[in-house]
């Protein structure tokens, strides 16, 4: 099975630095200090950070940590570059910024991007033995309020019993050295919750925590806003563990996996005499599942293409058969991994009566919106086009035939070929003309397409089915 599962970089807003000049003091140069950026803003663009002539960290994206980046200890130039569509430009320049020797940094960018500002913390205190872990926690999810946190054994009943710790966002918490070995659970309800012990009342449950992977370190755990409909289905945050070098991602317990169908092989209904059906085969599923009874050309599961069906997470095997006709029927899928609070869609496509051969082409989703791109991922689902040329511009700027002429320049995509996936483009917001020119023709116009602030999109271009309608050659659009 073809697989796209690229992870768009993204990375943090601007203002990211200029908190931490707060931090600054002259020392004599001699020495490093250490510089930890967390990206900690859901909605925010790329960065790369400069301190004097090297780029430090670059292409941090969201819910990730640089990790700690030694640092000369004096007075360097730094600059913060953000990426965005068009090209990088410096949004913020630090002509002289002293960097204190024998000191750790940590700044967490937070909050909406129109809103964005640095938050500093301090890590823990504690110095962990080798069987243990040391940690500080930080609220870093705007929008959720004054929270109570549990910490406790996995099986550990809550009602009665006082929380942890309570805080607000951009509240931190040194919660100490913990043993490593211990099995945990972290749970967050609204403060003042009286039925913590109802999963109903809970905000976040981590189900159990083995903590051993950090034995001897001092982490930072911080609270993020959950970043795709997937997860937020499960808990409106997720937490992020960071040590000196990495990070990981703890969801809530509950999170499962996202996936939508399209059906875009133009000659399985009229082989099949009709709709076909769709089977899925995993461990996580009660052996074999009818998951689509009856499925026509261009028919989307779920329909409309913005929202995903929930899914366990696992490896999967997807059979597709004639109405009726049941398993194995006329293909049977590679194995499948489906990873948990991922998005995909899985497109049907091809042909099964000739070639190129019926398919499905599955692409992992990164739907997470930035509220200053647009971000379009293109794929080649009609078999009969062959290999195309793809341009998008901006909209009522070149006609058709100019196009073709080569005025508009160079394509986006060149020799673009059926079955082909292309990552994220990332473009600024604003209306384009879409054409896919294939023989020396426009195969595909599509005028004035809307790309609006935040909107992540698949473009698949589609043919006709096998009695001839829809019209030849078009597009279907998949969002977030």
């Amino acid at each position: 099975m073809i697989f796209n599962s690229r992870k768009r970089k993204l990375g943090l807003a601007t203002g990211i630095i200029a908190g931490s000049l707060l931090l600054a003091a002259c020392d004599d140069g001699s020495m490093n200090a250490d510089l930890r950026v967390i990206h900690a803003s859901d909605d925010a663009p790329p960065v790369n950070v400069r301190v004097g002539k090297r780029t430090l960290i670059s292409d941090l994206d969201y819910a990730e940590s640089s990790g700690y980046v030694a640092v000369r200890s004096g007075t360097k130039k730094v600059a913060v570059e953000a990426i965005i569509p068009g090209g990088n430009a410096n949004v913020i320049e630090v002509k002289r910024f002293k960097f204190e020797r024998d000191t750790r940094y940590n700044i967490l960018a937070v909050n909406k991007t129109a809103d964005i500002a640095p938050l500093v913390v301090e890590e823990t205190a504690a110095e962990p033995d080798l069987d243990e872990v040391a940690i500080a926690v930080v609220h870093a999810a705007p929008g959720v309020g004054m929270v109570d946190v549990y910490v406790t054994g996995p099986n550990d009943l809550l009602n009665g019993t006082t929380p942890t710790f309570t805080f607000d966002f951009e509240g931190v918490v040194d919660a100490g050295a913990l043993p490593a070995g211990s099995p945990y659970r972290i749970r967050v309800a609204g403060m003042g919750e009286t039925d913590p012990d109802d999963p109903a009342n809970l905000a976040y449950d981590s189900g159990t925590l083995d903590l051993s992977g950090f034995a001897g370190d001092k982490i930072l755990l911080a609270a993020l806003l959950s970043e795709n409909e997937t997860e937020k289905a499960a808990s409106p945050i997720k937490l992020l563990a960071a040590n000196d070098i990495a990070q990981v991602e703890l969801l809530d317990s509950g999170t499962l996996v996202g996936a939508r169908v399209v059906h875009l092989s133009p000659d399985a209904g009229t082989l099949a005499g009709g709709p076909v059906e769709v089977f899925a085969t995993s461990a996580a599923l009660p052996g074999t599942v009818e998951l689509i009874p009856a499925f026509s050309y261009e028919d989307i599961v779920p329909a409309g293409g913005a929202t995903y069906v929930p899914v366990p997470s696992g490896d999967y095997v997807f059979n597709v058969a004639a109405d009726g006709a049941g398993v194995p029927g006329v293909f049977t899928s590679p194995s499948l991994t489906l990873s948990t609070g991922l998005e995909y869609s899985v497109i049907a496509a091809g042909l099964v009566g000739g070639g190129p051969d019926f398919t499905l082409l599955a692409t992992a989703d990164h739907n997470r919106s930035i509220v200053t791109q647009s971000s379009v991922k293109i794929v080649h689902g009609a078999p009969a086009a062959g290999l195309v040329d793809v341009f998008v511009t901006p909209a009522g700027v070149y006609s058709a035939a100019q196009v073709i002429a080569g005025d508009a320049g160079a394509p986006l995509l060149d020799d673009f070929a059926f079955a082909d996936i292309t990552d994220y483009v990332s473009v600024p917001p604003g209306n384009y003309d879409i054409r896919v020119i294939a023989g020396g023709a426009a195969a595909i116009d599509v005028p004035n397409f809307a790309l609006t602030p935040g909107l992540v999109a698949t473009v698949i271009a589609r043919q006709a089915d096998g009695v001839g309608s829809p019209s030849p050659f078009n597009v279907v659009l998949l969002t977030n």
